[in-house]
């Protein structure tokens, strides 16, 4: 997707012909030996799809050495209309909404934001209270997606559920009815929802939308 590739052309005809554009592009990883610079085709790249956002994650848990990490990709980002939004990862560095709002807020970049993802807020203690205080202030965007009742205990399995374990909006017992209501009208929602079982990725497509609309009929009610 680096350059004017075989591939971008295809996936920007095939963007043509559908009318689905590309919101979001992930994703940088903020650490020790992260350079900023060394994204700037990843910049380019997005931009040329159109895309709006870029997302970050902190890896390292110095909070200080993060806001400075994502204060200069926020910089180098700047020129290509890019958003750079700070997702809390519960098993990584920044793992909590109070400690990503805290690097945004340092950094000061007028394009650096906050992502909140459901599953991550309530893996981390956090509430749909927390994010009705923003009143949409510091945030980008929010992902959904639905978890089972009993928690993982560990960091390998928080990572686990994360990246497969994760069900469709209203399969589980995440309060997404509430997140929903704590975001302004018209706020920009996501769907993150990996999922087990080998699902054809229509099928999966499916569940999630179905879910979400159905979620998004009782946060309306």
């Amino acid at each position: 997707m680096f350059g004017d590739t075989a591939m971008r052309r295809e996936v920007l005809s095939r963007m043509r012909d559908t009318g689905i554009g590309v919101y979001d592009v992930e994703i940088i990883r903020l650490a020790r030996d992260t350079a900023a610079a060394d994204y700037e085709r990843l910049f380019e790249a997005a931009a040329a799809l159109g895309a709006e956002r870029i997302k970050v994650v902190g890896i390292d848990s110095d909070e200080g050495l993060i806001t400075d990490k994502f204060a200069q990709v926020c910089r180098l980002a700047a020129p290509y209309g890019l958003t750079i939004d700070i997702e809390f990862v519960s098993f990584l560095g920044v793992r909590s909404l109070e400690a990503a709002l805290r690097v945004v807020r340092s950094a000061a970049q007028p394009n650096g934001k906050l992502l909140v993802d459901a599953l991550h807020l309530s893996r981390s203690g956090g509430a749909p209270e927390e994010v009705a205080a923003l009143n949409g202030g510091d945030m980008g965007y929010i992902q959904l997606c639905d978890a089972l009742a009993v928690a993982p205990t560990d960091d390998q399995e928080k990572m686990a559920e994360a990246r497969s374990l994760r069900l469709a909006p209203g399969d589980g017992v995440l309060p997404l009815t509430a997140l929903l209501r704590a975001v302004p009208a018209h706020f920009p929602i996501s769907l993150e929802v990996p999922m087990a079982g080998g699902l054809l990725p229509a099928e999966r497509a499916r569940r999630a939308i179905e879910g979400l609309k159905m979620v998004m009929a009782g946060a309306n009610e």
